[in-house]
């Protein structure tokens, strides 16, 4: 392997960028500079089409709502009017701010959807780019170009960028830490038969310009995925698949969660969960998870919080499964939890799908300072649930039963309120098995959300 000494060396320019309290447990976004057209894709609020989510009314107390369509278009739902303005498209919805979400462009780049529904490009290059708390982008390069780059604003304000890692190197899906001062990232490597390409993990510490591998699996066609920091330790979870087997991993059979301490390399296993990769969820109190295979929601699915190398089952008991968990945790407070329960059964997978039956009979619970508070999307399954940052509200993710199109919506309700409506629409069926379940926290970004 070529040495990689004078591009880390080049890149530690980036650390000097932002604030130096690196230990600190989270770091202030720095305001982004004046909006500037965005020049990435080819007109990303193009008609949708008939596929196009619709709003539910004003709904004032819920805020701005960004919402991701069946369409394949970013929505900006705006609560005081109860406007619904497509704003950009073919994107995934990614980190999220003080100041609006960032979005990953499928045709490359990154966009902050700003919450007065203007936009910026922060970041082109690629397919693959992620923007830091420092204002600091990462990205592959463009077309057949694999290196990995970076950009900053140098002392005069003009960007910079440098190479952090060569085409050859073999860079897969990376992520920034906390402090925008570490990039996880997936390396690929071509191997010979049966591995094909197996994939290790790695660290790149740009204050201290080292590179260094922290995780690499005994198993030979083993593909890690789903990258994500602790926001206080240095430690990351992972996704691991070790077969191309697609009917194993709809069952879970051979995809595992891990844990790795980056400083120790010590590392957990975590046991097997079904292709819900959006579930794992980091905050101050630890990670949260959802384990159990089976290709069925309805079944062996527990709730676990993993803290400091000890595990703690929340809810899941055997009768009843667990799902989509949503931290509200902040600094120095003890942190809340929320999950979606419901009851085990033996039905299969027509009665789900369709909304009907007893798998259908789910609920939103809240875990308090008062104790266990339930919800419903009255007339809906409840499918999703997300707390505000002051904790007094959410936002669900419900879903019309006996529909076959666009089944899922988008609700508000202030705890102990009655929850009402904002975007419905979204989505389709055939979930609920085949390890497929949505996301509200995927789908959405919420200028009042807990972040």
């Amino acid at each position: 392997m070529r040495s990689l000494g004078p591009l880390i060396a080049a890149a530690v320019l980036v650390a000097a960028c932002g604030s130096t309290a690196a230990t600190q447990p989270a770091v202030v976004l720095a305001a982004p500079s004046a909006t500037t057209a965005p020049t990435v894709v080819p007109s990303p609020t193009a008609s949708p089409g008939t596929t196009a989510p619709a709003s539910a009314g004003a709904v004032p107390d819920a805020g701005v709502v960004y919402v991701w369509g069946a369409d394949d278009g970013i929505y900006r739902y705006d609560g005081a009017t109860g406007s619904l303005d497509r704003v950009w498209g073919a994107s995934s919805l990614r980190r999220e701010s003080a100041y609006g979400p960032y979005v990953l462009g499928r045709h490359g780049g990154t966009t902050l959807l700003k919450w007065d529904g203007t936009t910026q490009q922060v970041c082109g290059g690629g397919n693959w780019s992620d923007f830091s708390t420092r204002e600091t982008c990462a990205y592959t390069g463009v077309g057949a170009d694999r290196a990995v780059y970076t950009s900053y604003s140098g002392r005069d304000g003009q960007p910079v960028s440098k190479m952090l890692l060569p085409a050859d190197w073999g860079a897969g899906e990376f992520a920034w830490d906390h402090n925008g001062l570490q990039l996880a990232i997936v390396r690929l490597e071509a191997r010979p038969e049966p591995a094909r390409q197996h994939s290790t993990l790695w660290v790149m510490n740009l204050r201290e310009g080292t590179l260094r591998k922290v995780f690499d699996s005994s198993s030979a066609t083993s593909y890690l995925s789903t990258v994500r920091w602790s926001p206080i330790k240095d430690r990351l979870s992972f996704i691991e698949q070790d077969s191309t087997s697609a009917s194993l991993a709809a069952d879970g059979v051979n995809i595992r969660l891990h844990v790795v301490d980056v400083d120790t390399l010590r590392s957990a296993d975590l046991g097997n969960l079904i292709a819900g990769r959006s579930w794992p969820r980091w905050s101050y109190d630890g990670l949260a998870f959802i384990r159990g295979a089976d290709r069925f929601t309805w079944s062996n699915k527990q709730l676990v919080i993993w803290h400091d190398w000890t595990e703690t089952v929340v809810a899941g008991d055997g009768r009843t499964v667990a799902l989509a968990p949503a931290w509200y945790s902040r600094y120095g407070e003890p942190a809340r939890l929320a999950w979606i329960e419901g009851s085990v059964t033996n039905e299969c997978c027509v009665q789900y799908v369709a909304g009907v039956g007893p798998s259908a009979d789910r609920v939103a619970v809240l875990r308090t300072s008062s104790g266990l508070v339930r919800v419903r999307c009255l007339d809906r399954v409840t499918e999703g649930v997300r707390w505000s940052a002051d904790g007094m509200s959410i936002l669900l993710l419900c879903r019309r039963p006996g529909a076959e199109r666009q089944p899922l919506e988008v609700w508000y309700a202030s705890i102990g309120g009655a929850p009402r409506p904002l975007v419905t629409g979204l989505g389709d069926s055939g979930f609920g098995y085949y390890g497929l379940q949505p996301s509200l926290l995927d789908m959405t970004a919420w200028s009042l959300a807990d972040r």
